[in-house]
């Protein structure tokens, strides 16, 4: 399937974005290390049901934006989010790693900016927040703390792409990477700009300064319980968080949660037509 470049223009900034498709707006937000084009499979299905697709980049990790990341938090990027569906009106919102906390955060702070939400592969905030106490989970997330190391994480990183490619096979062991996404991928985080975007996205985790005070009040709204039902997808082999936090800790009533067997982290790239056949009974409740 071919997918058009647009920018999807909003009051905080030019989101570069690939689109298919014609229909209600689904836009899918991406996480790390991974790429807007691993939603292709799941997006055919999607378009074949009659819906626009919409995989915006991430602040920070395309040629136009990736000087763009004053602030750096999962606020700032879920603002990002909630941006985009103003823009576009009535979307539906898919979110992957880094893209679920956005969808979480948007569904907690701008509920009326989302029709339905999807979460993929990042359990509710309430079972996160158990599971970062875990000493078994905090060894799966060795790389959030490293990314902190000045110096270090940046050397790392550069190293032929070999931590990116541990991560995938590492998070989803059952998968074999198509030679087109790994060529994406890696050339996305072969760049010094990008690298620098990824560290500045986890750094934020541990340090507030990164925080942006104008989005404050709606950083407190994401503490709560989110206002708007989801659907949390999980995989039974998930190497990077551990399926057992995929539980309803922290949702709105009439949310759902189901862990999929024999898929890991990349569930969408690795099982996108049982991923569809999900999202799109959700977006049709």
């Amino acid at each position: 399937m071919d997918f058009d470049e647009i920018v999807v223009r909003t009051g905080r900034l030019d989101f570069p974005a690939l689109t298919a498709g014609k229909g209600r707006d689904v836009v899918c937000w991406h996480g790390f290390p991974d790429h807007p084009m691993t939603f292709a499979p799941l997006a055919e299905h999607l378009v074949a049901a009659g819906r626009r697709v919409v995989l915006p980049f991430l602040r920070g990790f395309h040629p136009t934006t990736f000087d763009a990341l004053t602030y750096s938090d999962g606020v700032t990027l879920a603002a990002d989010a909630a941006a985009v569906g103003e823009a576009l009106g009535g979307v539906d919102m898919i979110g992957h790693d880094i893209g679920a906390g956005m969808v979480y955060r948007v569904a907690a702070a701008w509920p009326e900016l989302t029709n339905r939400g999807v979460t993929i592969a990042i359990p509710p905030p309430g079972a996160v927040a158990r599971a970062l106490l875990d000493p078994s989970q905090q060894q799966r997330l060795f790389y959030m703390f490293m990314f902190t190391v000045e110096g270090v994480a940046e050397a790392i990183l550069r190293k032929d792409r070999a931590l990116v490619d541990y991560l995938w096979a590492t998070w989803s062991p059952s998968l074999t990477l198509d030679d087109a996404y790994r060529t994406w991928i890696h050339a996305m985080y072969g760049k010094d700009e990008y690298i620098e975007s990824v560290l500045k996205v986890y750094r934020a985790n541990f340090d507030s300064s990164r925080a942006d005070p104008a989005l404050a009040e709606y950083a407190k709204r994401t503490e709560g319980v989110a206002e708007k039902p989801l659907l949390v997808l999980g995989g039974a082999e998930d190497g990077c968080l551990d399926p057992r936090y995929f539980t309803e800790d922290g949702l709105a009533p009439g949310s759902k949660v189901e862990v999929l067997p024999g898929v890991g982290h990349f569930l969408h790239l690795e099982r996108p037509e049982a991923v569809a056949k999900l999202v799109l009974e959700w977006f049709g409740q």
